[in-house]
């Protein structure tokens, strides 16, 4: 059997090798939803992708013979090492196909580029935020990925144990179907409505929709609350604007204004939620090309996605604890149920956010994926 040669990314070529790379892993998944291609090569691309503006990364590709068998993106983030004090690196786009010598090889790369740079420790898979396909399976499915969720074959957690990486953090996805809160919401735990209802009238909690006539400024208003919601839990570091933009960027044309809510107290936002019609629904017909005739498949699938994922809320932190959270589930919800979506997939949680788990598991959502973030020490 020829040997396993590893190198890094250097030309157009190896670069398109590289993206289309995970059409050979997932051939014939009906589970996994391919990404655009085009938005890859940019993200990808040192003179495009925003996250080289802070992070020092290199692309691996590992070869038996003359046969692509793997990928893996080392990086080093500058504004998370700032801002944790922690020399931590990060690997991402970790493929490979079922060969654990492939595998070892990749990861061996990995750790020497991130050892050069001086990083500590290693700790991933995420690509390349932590809000971006965080993680790897290690229990099945029966449900589609969904927006910036990780896919990965089983055997990945396997491998990366093999090589001695230890579990850093555990992560769940939930689900809802539409039955689960009834058509009217009835099913929906009484003291939520009852609580949500109350702090409405005593607090004077105005909630709104987003302002699409004014987007530059409302994503920016988003930004803003997330990083100050985020800021005491779990020591998460602020997300830098550019990754941010770039990530809200391609959901303005599916997004539904009335799914993206703002709480205001006097004129003050003090609170905020998202749900977006999910666009997994409709990258998965569409096999990584809009071109030449995929944007066709493209409007008419997007006229049919029939799945919200629920992606971010938060409070700030002087506000919690007032009910205002369940003012925005409660909100959000009627929201959802009124623009007759079948079900509702929440975004990831951590096991380190007990409350966010409650509360999906309270409400009668399925957790039907388990992921695993990894770290060993370098």
């Amino acid at each position: 059997m020829p040997h396993v040669l590893v190198r890094m990314v250097e030309s157009r070529q190896d670069l398109e090798a590289f993206c289309r790379f995970p059409w050979r892993i997932y051939r014939g998944d009906s589970h996994w939803v391919p990404p655009l291609l085009a938005d890859r090569r940019r993200y990808l691309d040192p003179k495009t992708g925003p996250f080289y503006s802070h992070a020092d990364l290199v692309l691996f590709q590992a070869r038996r013979g003359r046969e692509l068998a793997g990928t893996i993106a080392p990086f080093v983030d500058h504004t998370l090492v700032q801002q944790t004090g922690r020399r931590a690196g990060g690997f991402g786009f970790f493929e490979t196909v079922h060969d654990w010598e492939v595998a070892g090889a990749l990861l061996d790369a990995a750790c020497g580029w991130l050892r050069e740079q001086g990083a500590e420790s290693i700790e991933g898979p995420h690509s390349f935020t932590a809000n971006e396909a965080p993680g790897v399976l290690v229990e099945p499915s029966r449900y589609p990925q969904a927006m910036l969720e990780a896919y990965t074959p089983l055997y990945y957690h396997e491998m990366l144990e093999r090589y001695g990486m230890q579990p850093l953090e555990e992560l769940y996805a939930y689900r809802a179907a539409r039955g689960t809160f009834g058509e009217g919401l009835e099913k929906l735990p009484a003291d939520l409505v009852r609580v949500a209802e109350a702090v409405r009238k005593a607090a004077q909690v105005r909630i709104r929709p987003l302002r699409m006539a004014e987007w530059d400024a409302e994503v920016g208003l988003a930004l803003y609350l997330y990083n100050e919601t985020i800021r005491d839990v779990l020591g998460n570091p602020p997300m830098p604007e550019a990754d941010f933009r770039r990530m809200v960027r391609p959901l303005k044309g599916l997004i539904d204004p009335d799914l993206i809510l703002f709480a205001e107290i006097d004129g003050k936002p003090v609170g905020f939620c998202v749900a977006v019609p999910d666009p997994s629904r409709v990258l998965i017909h569409l096999n990584g090309r809009l071109w030449p005739l995929g944007w066709l498949k493209a409007l008419y699938w997007r006229r049919r996605i029939d799945m919200v994922s629920f992606r971010l809320m938060g409070v700030l932190p002087e506000y919690r604890r007032r009910g205002i959270e369940s003012i925005l589930y409660l909100d959000v919800l009627k929201a959802i149920w009124r623009k007759g979506y079948d079900s509702l997939e929440g975004a990831v949680t951590s096991s380190r956010n007990p409350g966010i788990n409650l509360i999906a598991t309270r409400l009668g959502a399925e957790r039907h994926k388990h992921f695993r973030l990894y770290k060993m020490a370098l």
